[in-house]
């Protein structure tokens, strides 16, 4: 079971199909146990992840990486890439490569791409 709320979730266009959602939408996920302060910020936050999505998603146009190799590349902490990739994959802009790749912790990490 799905235990995340979306705010603002994609719609089923007019011919009754999927259309993938915009890459520079708005949009933030939050756990359905999250504390108000959690939501608080989540709310607060999410005018500014439709430019945080889409940098994202440009540097994986440019080539595939791992969440760690997006933060070190773009200078954003790992509490913004991991939930800005996640909205990506979410959407289908983005997917797991099939690729692993070790981080500065020596632990296998998912290289993630653009479809």
């Amino acid at each position: 079971m799905n235990n995340q709320l979306e705010m603002f979730a994609p719609s089923i266009g007019l011919g009754g199909t999927y259309e993938r959602p915009a890459i520079n939408r708005d949009i933030v996920i939050i756990a359905r146990e999250a504390k108000q302060t959690s939501v608080d910020a989540a709310i607060k936050a999410k005018p500014k992840t439709g430019k945080k999505r889409a940098r994202v998603h440009a540097y994986l146009l440019g080539r595939p990486a791992t969440d760690e190799e997006i933060e070190i590349a773009l200078n954003m902490s790992g509490n913004t890439v991991r939930p800005t990739r996640g909205t990506l994959v979410k959407d289908g802009h983005v997917i797991d490569s099939g690729m692993r790749r070790l981080t500065r912790a020596g632990n296998e990490a998912i290289v993630w791409r653009c479809v």
